[in-house]
């Protein structure tokens, strides 16, 4: 499943959706998703998830021939905890 430009949550508020990857450190990368509220109210906050990866232990699992986790597999396991963040935080 790809991770949808927008989205609703249980109460009904509508939030955009992004997605980002990038090096934080020579050796972490970062992938967050972020969920903006369309319509702006005064207690309506920016919901993000974020994880981050070790690029040496990834490197290490990739030689030992271990799976590692794709970054569709890290988008859509955020997907999730973001989804649920927004039913709890929003509901």
């Amino acid at each position: 499943m790809a991770v949808p430009a927008y989205c609703t949550s249980r109460q009904g508020k509508v939030f955009r959706v992004s997605r980002s990857s990038r090096l934080v450190a020579p050796d972490r990368v970062r992938y967050a998703l972020r969920a903006v509220p369309i319509f702006l109210r005064g207690q309506d906050a920016v919901v993000e998830v974020a994880r981050e990866y070790d690029t040496t232990l990834v490197r290490d699992k990739i030689s030992l021939g271990q799976a590692i986790p794709t970054p569709e597999d890290t988008f859509e396991e955020l997907w999730q905890q973001l989804r649920l963040d927004l039913d709890v935080g929003y509901s």
